[in-house]
C-alpha cells in the first residue's frame, strides 16, 4: 500500500510538473513581449523628451548667445557713451595773509574753491566743454577806507557754468572757439584772462612748432575791446621751448577801453539852479554861498557850497563848476539823479607782444622767462590827498617775469615736490592791468610792484597737492591821494588742492 501510494504520489507530481513545463514558454513570452513593448514605448517617449529637451537647449543656447551679444553690445554702447563724457577738476582750500594797500581788498582771497570741468565728445574730431567755478570766501576783509567787512550769503561765483567752448579739427587745422580762460606766453603776463573768441592753430611742417592766430575779447565787466594777432610755440632745441605772440587791439591809443562800472558819478540836478552836485549824501542846506576854486571862468574845477561854506560847522558838498554859476545857490527844490560810469583810459595802447622761453639746461633745473611790452601812452595823474597835490607818472609799459624751478611735482606720484623762486617787475597801471590783460594770479602779482616769491609744492598723497609761497615786494599804493607812494608788501599764501 505504501509503495502504491508512493508510486501514485510520484506519478501525480510528475504529471503536475510536466503540465507546468508545457505551459510556461507561452505565458513568459507574452510577459516579455509586453514588457518589451512597454520599454519600447518608454524609450520612444524618452527619445521624444530628449529631442524636445535638445530643441529647448538649442533655443536656450541661441538665446544665451543672443543675450550675450546684446549685453556685449549694450556694454560697449554704455562704455562708448561713458567715454563721451569726462568730468574733472579740483577743489581748493586757501589762506592768505596780505598787507596790500589800496582798493584791492586785503585777504579777500581766503576762500574755498571748486573748479569743475566737463568734456563731451561729439565725434572723433570735436569736443564741447564747460567750466564752472564756485568760489566762496570765508574771511573778513578791509576796504580802502579801513572799513571791516565780511562775506555773507552768496555772490556771483556760486557755481553757475561760466564758460563753454568747442575744440576740434579739420585736417591739420585745430580750432578753439567760445568762452574760456586763455593765456599768451608761459607765464601769461601779456594776456591771461577769460575771453570770448577763437584760436586757430596748426603744426609747422618739418619742425616741433605750432603756429596760431587768435581774436579774443576779455569778458571783465565794463571793458569793451578786442585783441587779435598771431603766435608760435614749441621746441626749438635740446631742452629749449619758446612761446611768442604779437597782439593788436581794435582801439587806438587815445580811445576808451570801456566803462568802469565800479567807479560811477552820481549827479544831482537841482531844480531852479544850474548846479551839478557830485556824490550827494545827507541833506542839502539851501541858500549858502558857493565858493569856486577855479582859476578862470570856465575851468572845470571843484567848488563847495553849503549854508555857509566858510563855516566849519557846516559840511560842504563837492560839486563840478558850471560856467555862469555864482552867488548863492538855491538848493531847496527837488532834484533828479543820473549815474554815469567813468571811462577806462586806454593803458595798453594799440599793440603789444610777449617773448617767452623755457629751458632745461640740466636734470631737474628749469628756467622760465617772459617779457611783455605794449605801446601804451605815457600819462600823469594829479590828485589832492592828505599831503596836498601830488602827481603820479605812468611812463613804463613793460613787464618781466623770471622763474627758477627745481623739479616738478606730480599729483600721480606721492612724495614728489617742487621748489621755485620767482622775480617779477610789472609796470604801473591806472586800470590795475598787467600787460594788456595779464594774469595777476588771484592778486599775488600786482601792477606797479616788483619783488621776489619763494615757494614749494608737495604731493603728500595721490591727487593731493600742497603749495605755499612767500612774497616780498615793493608795491604801489593804489588809494586815492597816495598813488605816488610805495611800500614793502609782505604776502603769504598756502593752499591745498584736491584733484579728481
Amino acid at each position: 500500500m505504501n509503495q502504491k501510494k508512493t508510486t501514485a504520489l510520484l506519478l501525480g507530481l510528475t504529471m503536475s510538473l510536466t503540465g507546468t513545463a508545457f505551459a510556461a514558454p507561452t505565458d513568459q513570452a507574452q510577459d516579455i513581449d509586453s514588457r518589451i513593448a512597454a520599454l519600447e514605448q518608454q524609450q520612444s517617449n524618452l527619445e521624444k523628451e530628449i529631442k524636445e529637451l535638445r530643441h529647448q537647449n538649442s533655443q536656450l543656447k541661441n538665446q544665451t548667445r543672443s543675450q550675450k551679444k546684446q549685453l556685449s553690445g549694450l556694454s560697449k554702447s554704455v562704455k562708448s557713451e561713458l567715454d563721451r563724457v569726462h568730468i574733472s577738476g579740483f577743489g581748493r582750500v586757501s589762506w592768505d595773509n596780505d598787507n596790500i594797500k589800496g582798493y584791492t581788498d586785503r585777504n579777500d582771497n581766503r576762500r574755498f574753491y571748486l573748479d569743475l570741468k566737463g568734456k563731451f565728445k561729439v565725434n572723433d574730431d570735436w569736443n564741447f566743454n564747460f567750466e564752472s567755478e564756485t568760489n566762496p570766501r570765508y574771511a573778513n576783509y578791509v576796504m580802502a577806507d579801513g572799513t571791516l567787512k565780511s562775506h555773507n550769503g552768496h555772490d556771483d561765483e556760486d557755481g553757475v557754468i561760466q564758460r563753454v567752448w568747442a575744440e576740434g579739427k579739420t585736417g591739420v587745422v585745430n580750432y578753439d572757439i567760445g568762452r574760456r580762460w586763455r593765456g599768451l606766453g608761459f607765464q601769461n603776463i601779456l594776456l591771461g584772462n577769460e575771453t570770448d573768441g577763437a584760436v586757430i592753430s596748426t603744426a609747422i611742417p618739418k619742425s616741433k612748432l605750432t603756429a596760431n592766430a587768435f581774436y579774443l575779447t576779455p569778458t571783465d565787466k565794463g571793458y569793451d575791446f578786442s585783441v587779435y594777432g598771431a603766435g608760435v610755440q614749441g621746441q626749438v632745441g635740446h631742452g629749449l621751448q619758446i612761446s611768442a605772440a604779437i597782439a593788436k587791439l581794435n582801439i587806438g591809443k587815445h580811445e576808451s577801453m570801456g566803462q568802469n562800472v565800479y567807479d560811477t558819478t552820481k549827479t544831482f540836478k537841482v531844480e531852479g539852479a544850474d548846479a551839478t552836485i557830485k556824490d550827494l549824501s545827507g541833506t542839502i542846506q539851501g541858500g549858502g554861498d558857493f565858493l569856486w576854486w577855479g582859476k578862470d571862468p570856465g575851468d572845470v574845477k571843484y567848488g563847495v557850497f553849503g549854508k555857509d561854506a566858510s563855516n566849519n560847522n557846516t559840511t560842504p558838498f563837492s560839486i563840478y563848476y558850471t560856467p555862469g554859476l555864482n552867488g548863492k545857490v538855491d538848493a531847496s527844490g527837488t532834484y533828479t539823479v543820473t549815474e554815469t560810469p567813468s571811462e577806462y583810459r586806454n593803458t595798453a595802447g594799440s599793440l603789444g607782444f610777449v617773448l617767452s622761453a623755457m629751458w632745461n639746461p640740466m636734470k631737474n633745473i628749469f628756467l622760465i622767462g617772459d617779457y611783455a611790452r605794449t605801446n601804451g601812452q605815457d600819462y600823469t595823474v594829479g590828485e589832492w590827498g592828505a599831503n596836498g597835490y601830488t602827481e603820479t607818472k605812468y611812463d613804463k609799459h613793460d613787464c618781466t617775469a623770471l622763474r627758477l624751478n627745481y623739479r616738478w611735482s606730480n599729483i600721480n606720484d606721492p612724495g614728489s615736490f617742487q621748489l621755485y623762486a620767482r622775480w617779477y617787475n610789472y609796470a604801473r597801471n591806472i586800470n590795475n592791468l598787467v600787460g594788456i590783460f595779464g594774469d595777476k594770479e588771484w592778486g599775488a602779482l600786482q601792477p606797479g610792484s616788483k619783488g621776489w616769491i619763494l615757494g614749494f609744492k608737495y604731493v603728500p598723497a595721490k591727487n593731493i597737492e600742497w603749495e605755499t609761497f612767500y612774497e616780498m615786494a615793493t608795491a604801489q599804493n593804489t588809494l586815492y591821494g597816495h598813488k605816488n607812494e610805495t611800500y614793502h608788501r609782505n604776502f603769504v599764501r598756502t593752499m591745498v588742492d584736491y584733484h579728481f
